[in-house]
């Protein structure tokens, strides 16, 4: 019998690889319903606009009901089974084309919502089963998150390819749903188990904390519009460049292998090194390897390799941020912080940079100036790194 936190680990890592692994999917049907549906891309990022905000408003809200209300294997289980309905609805789209655009928008809002969910939750269940070891932990969880993040865009193209786009992503959704169901038979016993680590409804935290947040969560903001606006319409960059929708799938899932490496290299550091440090490490690495990556889009090895380098460095937000929070904060705010941190700086500053790129599609600009314009506002924030407080 396993014991707890082996079984903390073990489930929290299966819902990582099973949220994470949908986190492409939108961004991979993009190409099928602009190609095949004939639906305007300009809709289409509207909609991914939607959904990571939606994403990051309902995090603090599940967060904060976390800390006060100690049910996370309900709503750990709950959310990726709002995700496992959200393929229901993207499967309908391709039956019908005149109904597509309002099952594609419901889809959005399902998968936005079950988004919401996992990192602020997984990460807190971490934070307080680890404790001092919390790092290497996250950064373990975090692998698996990247292997379904990596996987699932080539796994999902041959499902498309081989059953057809219907029955392909009915058979995702089977799979998500018996995830859902297996998370929270896995973890349903496991609570608190202290009434330190569930937050009174007058518990409240200095300024400093605050502070905190404010500098930290507006850096993350600026450096995930340049990640998520960037990743939201790398499958149809790539699909322009070398007119090939499987290959397009098969690019995203060699590129983001190097975050399986990156996140417990990176929850390694952030224990020895601190998470201040850590972060501006990734953050300074990303620069570099993303500006290898436009300098080199016409050579598919060397853009490959450095896209791959690229995901090593910057998709460590898991173990970094959520393991710099665990660093910083009392255990009862351990899932509210990781919600402004992951739900508002991460997610809805992903939003953002997924709008930036949208609205100069709109104005006729291409994908590639679209880049180099959130390789801008990736340097700004690896500029300002030092302004974090090194000590709250």
């Amino acid at each position: 019998m396993m014991s707890k936190n082996a079984r903390v680990l073990a489930y929290t890592s299966l819902a990582h690889f099973a949220n994470d692994g949908v986190f492409l999917i939108y961004p991979l049907l993009i190409v099928y319903y602009s190609v095949e549906e004939k639906i305007s891309l300009v809709f289409l990022g509207s909609l991914a606009i939607i959904y990571t905000v939606l994403s990051g408003i309902l995090s603090p809200f599940i967060g904060d009901f976390a800390d006060k209300s100690d049910k996370d294997p309900e709503l750990l289980a709950g959310g990726i089974g709002l995700e496992a309905l959200a393929i229901v609805f993207f499967s309908l789209a391709f039956l019908d084309r005149t109904l597509a655009a309002p099952l594609i928008t419901v889809g959005v809002v399902l998968l936005g919502s079950g988004q919401a969910f996992y990192h602020p939750l997984g990460g807190a269940m971490l934070s307080r089963t680890f404790g001092r070891g919390a790092g290497r932990a996250l950064g373990l969880n975090g692998a698996m998150g990247s292997v379904g993040r990596s996987v699932m865009p080539s796994v999902i193209s041959l499902l498309l390819l081989y059953l057809g786009d219907v029955l392909g992503l009915t058979t995702f959704f089977a799979y998500m749903a018996v995830v859902s169901v297996l998370i929270y038979f896995g973890v349903k016993d496991l609570r608190r188990g202290g009434q330190q680590q569930v937050r009174k409804t007058t518990e409240k935290l200095e300024r400093g904390f605050y502070k905190f947040l404010l500098i930290l969560g507006a850096l993350v903001f600026l450096r995930s519009m340049f990640i998520t606006g960037t990743a939201t319409f790398l499958g149809e960059f790539e699909y322009q460049v070398y007119l090939s929708k499987t290959l397009a799938g098969i690019f995203l899932t060699v590129g983001f292998a190097g975050s399986i490496v990156g996140q417990p290299v990176f929850g390694w550091l952030t224990e020895r090194l601190g998470g201040r440090t850590s972060f501006a490490l990734s953050s300074v690495m990303s620069v570099l390897f993303f500006a290898l990556f436009l300098l080199s889009v016409r050579n598919l090895y060397l853009s490959a390799t450095a896209y791959t380098l690229f995901t090593f460095a910057a998709y460590t937000g898991f173990p970094v941020l959520l393991g710099y929070v665990s660093q910083v904060f009392p255990k009862s705010f351990f899932t509210v912080a990781n919600s402004y941190i992951w739900g508002v700086g991460n997610t809805i500053g992903g939003a953002a940079g997924t709008a930036l790129v949208t609205a100069l599609l709109g104005l006729h600009f291409t994908i590639l100036e679209a880049f180099y314009l959130l390789f801008a506002l990736a340097l700004v924030s690896t500029v300002l790194t030092p302004l974090i407080p090194k000590r709250v």
